[in-house]
């Protein structure tokens, strides 16, 4: 009897352990009002490429007992799907065949419980290599709801930052 005891609590310890882990899939994000960022005054082209490697997902926070991790490559992809809408709603034309290719990377995720409100934080890194250019950051939003919410407020918000950007709207100018 006290040998099936064990065992049971054994059996719950690992369920527990190893069965508390989520990998995070991004989900959506609305769309930058054209009152925020308007429409580019000169022709934009440029090809987005998904320069995140690391499919492997990488734990990120730690939550009562919880891991989270999340697949940078995914992440990335999602990121540049979302950015290549924003521009071409603007004007810009986004193809393969464009002169200019635009490196991106995201990574580095971290996130913060605070009191009543919660802080993520990601790497982005942009790279254009025939222009010998490269900017990195870290991008960080704060929610008042949610882990997932703090999420897609700082991705809206890095590529609000992206199209504001002047020195990365010069670099995708179209050359006549």
């Amino acid at each position: 009897m006290r040998r099936d005891v064990i065992n049971v609590f054994l059996i719950l310890s690992l369920f527990f352990i190893v069965g508390c882990a989520t990998v995070s899939k991004p989900g959506n994000i609305p769309g930058i009002n054209m009152g925020v960022v308007g429409k580019f005054s000169k022709a934009l082209s440029v090809e987005l490429i998904n320069n995140q490697p690391d499919t492997t997902p990488r734990l990120y926070a730690g939550v009562v007992g919880q891991n989270f991790y999340a697949n940078y490559n995914e992440w990335t992809k999602f990121f540049i799907d979302k950015l290549g809408e924003e521009l071409k709603k603007r004007g810009a034309t986004v193809s393969e065949d464009s002169p200019k290719k635009l490196k991106v990377k995201l990574g580095d995720f971290s996130y913060i419980e605070g009191w009543a409100k919660v802080r993520v934080n990601m790497k982005v890194s942009l790279e254009m290599p025939e222009k010998n250019w490269k900017k990195e950051w870290v991008a960080s939003d704060v929610s008042g709801w949610s882990m997932g919410r703090a999420f897609g407020s700082v991705i809206y918000h890095a590529i609000e930052q992206i199209l504001k950007d002047p020195e990365i709207i010069e670099l995708l100018k179209v050359v006549e």
